[in-house]
């Protein structure tokens, strides 16, 4: 076995990021969404890219939620579906924060808590997700053939 050797990375503004998924039928119907918050460093261009970069497979290790019951569909054949959105929604901003809000304060509500010790006592905390936190959203393809295809903005 080769070891290599490990050296002190002090972090540098350590801030908790989001990946969302709206997981979509080929229809444009979403029933589910899912999230993921990260801790990064750097400047916001090397975390979307991150973020990016994860989105493409990521989504397989993220729980499921429903969408917010205040969202419906209707559909020629099925009539009104509450529980669900339309993909074409997520590009207004509007539609696409109260879609994911409640997402959101879930994911907000369970980063991890850390240990720090301060002069040999052990002290608690929890990094925060900002107000307005940086994200990327990515739609996933539900195809017919059980496929599911993450549509990730390059």
């Amino acid at each position: 076995m080769k070891h290599t050797r490990a050296s002190a990375r002090p972090l540098s503004n350590p801030e908790v990021v989001v990946n969302l998924w709206a997981y979509s039928g080929e229809d444009g119907t979403i029933l589910r969404l899912a999230g993921k918050t990260y801790v990064l460093q750097g400047n916001d261009a090397d975390k979307l890219a991150l973020l990016h970069q994860l989105a493409k497979s990521d989504f397989l290790g993220a729980t499921w939620h429903k969408v917010p019951a205040n969202f419906s569909v209707s559909d020629p054949v099925y009539g009104v579906m509450e529980g669900a959105a339309q993909a074409s929604m997520l590009s207004d901003p509007k539609y696409h924060d109260t879609l994911f809000s409640p997402l959101l304060e879930h994911l907000a509500r369970t980063v991890p808590e850390q240990l720090s010790c301060v002069d040999g006592e052990y002290k608690v905390f929890r990094l925060e997700l900002p107000q307005e936190p940086l994200l990327v959203s990515t739609i996933v393809m539900e195809n017919e053939d059980g496929t599911l295809l993450p549509m990730v903005a390059c």
